[in-house]
C-alpha cells in the first residue's frame, strides 16, 4: 500500500494503534481489540473558551481594585480590595497567608486565562512542544480553585471578629465571582482536540 494512502489512528477507548486503509464513506473503522469507532471525532473549535477568558479578563481588574468588604468598627468605616489585602498581610509579617492569596486568587487567574486565549487561537503558537507544555500548564492551573480562599478568608475574619463589627460586601465581591465563573467556565469549554486538529491540518497543506 503507497505510504500516502495509509492512515494512522488510535484507539480513544483502549489506545491501541491501527493502519486503516481507504474505506467508502459508508464504512466506518473499529478497533480490533475493544471495537471502538475509530472515526475521527468532530470537536467545536475555541471560540467560545476564548470569549469567556477574554470576558474573565474583562473582569480581573475591578475584582482586584474595587473593594471587596466594608468594615465599620466603632463609628469608622474601613474598605479594602483583595490587592490592598493582600499587601497589608505580607506587610505585617502574615507572609504564608498573604502568599497563599497572592498565588491562588491574583496570579493563578491571569495565568489560565491568558493560557487559554493563546491557545484558543493556533496561529500563535506553532511548534507542538509548546503547545504541550501550554496545556499541561493549564490543566494544572485548572486543578486549584480561587472560590475557596476568599470564602476562607472571610470565614476567618468573621470568627476573630465576632459581633465587634459590622461587615458588608462591596462590589469587588461581584467582579471577582465574575471571575471565577467566568474562568472555570473557560476551561470546561476548552477542548484540547480542536487545537491538536487545527495544528494538524495546517501540516498537511
Amino acid at each position: 500500500m503507497p505510504l500516502q494512502d495509509r492512515t494512522i489512528r488510535t484507539c480513544h477507548t483502549c489506545g491501541l494503534v491501527h493502519e486503516i486503509p481507504p474505506l467508502s464513506e459508508r464504512e466506518t473503522p473499529c478497533c480490533t481489540r475493544c471495537h471502538s469507532s475509530l472515526a475521527p471525532p468532530r470537536f467545536a473549535d475555541n471560540r467560545m473558551a476564548c470569549m469567556l477568558a477574554l470576558a474573565g479578563l474583562a473582569f480581573y481588574l475591578p475584582a482586584m481594585l474595587l473593594p471587596m468588604l466594608r468594615i465599620e468598627k466603632m463609628g469608622h468605616a474601613e474598605e479594602n480590595s483583595l490587592l490592598h489585602g493582600v499587601t497589608h498581610m505580607l506587610t505585617h509579617g502574615y507572609w504564608f497567608i498573604g502568599s497563599v492569596v497572592l498565588l491562588f486568587s491574583v496570579v493563578l487567574p491571569l495565568l489560565k486565562l491568558f493560557s487559554i486565549v493563546i491557545l484558543s487561537n493556533p496561529n500563535w503558537v506553532r511548534t507542538g512542544k509548546t503547545k504541550a507544555k501550554m496545556y499541561h500548564l493549564l490543566e494544572t492551573l485548572g486543578k486549584w480553585g480561587m472560590l475557596d480562599v476568599m470564602l476562607v478568608a472571610i470565614l476567618i475574619a468573621f470568627v476573630k471578629l465576632g459581633d465587634l463589627v459590622e461587615m458588608h460586601a462591596g462590589s469587588g465581591i461581584v467582579a471577582f465571582c465574575f471571575l471565577v465563573l467566568l474562568s472555570l467556565f473557560s476551561g470546561l469549554s476548552f477542548h484540547p482536540e480542536a487545537m491538536w486538529a487545527k495544528s494538524e491540518n495546517q501540516s498537511h497543506v
